[in-house]
């Protein structure tokens, strides 16, 4: 009885703040902030990937177009998993935006298939804000990897947990200030350790992201990430995402990222003045937006 009493623990324990409070990942400690946004007025919401958590910054945006801007993206791993519930959730519990923006990673323009592949970001959302009998079979039909997730939570809840709770609350301050933006800790890149891998991009997947979310008046602009300016797969990606991505496919220096598709700080408010004279852009021809 005692390995089913562990998991079943580790479940309470994951879904408790005490957890997210102590674990030592920051991606999981700023995973909820979709989830406390509740009639929230914003003009303009970012989801995505990564690129977009770390690359698109709120108030960028707003200092350049006087629209409330909100990111709430998430993890590549956790889209793998859990789809665009965090979306979902936030579109049903606040007012519809005007313009709803998606930006992906050049290699993230198709829809990624976890495969049921219960990875740590995507099963605690899951399992933090999705409790049902659809997440439950999900793990039933796992139950090799539902044991080596109860792993996790008990490892990172009990032996390496953070005493302090200083990280949680550095990146839980730094989401609330930013409205969503994070910037990873690391220095920036000096070459490109990692090249993108070549993934061909899915346009009917773009076209329903397009048809779905362009709704009650909302507008839907694609962005593709800007890559560093070394990364080898560039001509294939400006090549296929010419006519997918609004504003095509840009490149910045190495020393914007702290990684393959994260940013720094200067990498994201440089991406997001692109994002936002788009926008202007679009409010200049058609005020009415």
């Amino acid at each position: 009885m005692v390995p089913v009493i562990a998991v079943i623990a580790s479940f309470f324990i994951a879904r408790s703040a005490w957890y997210v409070h102590h674990q030592r990942n920051s991606y999981l400690a700023i995973g909820d902030y979709p989830f406390t946004l509740t009639n929230m007025n914003c003009e303009v919401v970012i989801f995505g990937d990564s690129s977009a958590l770390t690359g698109v910054s709120p108030r960028v945006i707003e200092t350049a177009t006087s629209l409330r801007t909100c990111n709430i993206a998430q993890p590549s791993t956790t889209l793998s998993l859990a789809g665009n519930f965090a979306l979902d959730f936030f579109l049903e519990n606040n007012p519809r935006p005007r313009f709803l923006i998606f930006q992906f990673s050049a290699s993230d323009f198709a829809a990624r298939s976890g495969d049921g592949n219960l990875n740590e970001e995507g099963a605690l959302q899951l399992l933090r804000h999705k409790f049902d009998l659809q997440t439950s079979w999900l793990f039933v039909r796992h139950p090799l990897q539902a044991l080596e997730f109860s792993e996790f939570i008990l490892r990172t809840a009990l032996l390496e947990r953070n005493w302090t709770t200083t990280g949680y609350a550095s990146s839980w301050a730094q989401v609330q200030t930013s409205h969503g933006l994070f910037t990873p800790p690391g220095a920036p890149l000096n070459d490109c350790v990692a090249h993108l891998e070549l993934r061909a991009p899915d346009p009917s997947w773009i076209r329903q992201l397009r048809r779905e979310y362009s709704q009650q008046g909302t507008r839907v602009l694609i962005y593709a990430a800007p890559q560093p300016d070394c990364d080898s797969s560039y001509d294939y990606y400006a090549a296929n995402l010419a006519q997918l991505a609004d504003g095509g496919l840009p490149r910045f220096s190495v020393h914007m990222f702290t990684g393959e598709t994260h940013f720094t700080r200067e990498g994201a408010d440089l991406n997001s003045r692109r994002i936002a004279e788009g926008l202007a852009s679009i409010l200049r021809e058609d005020p009415s937006r």
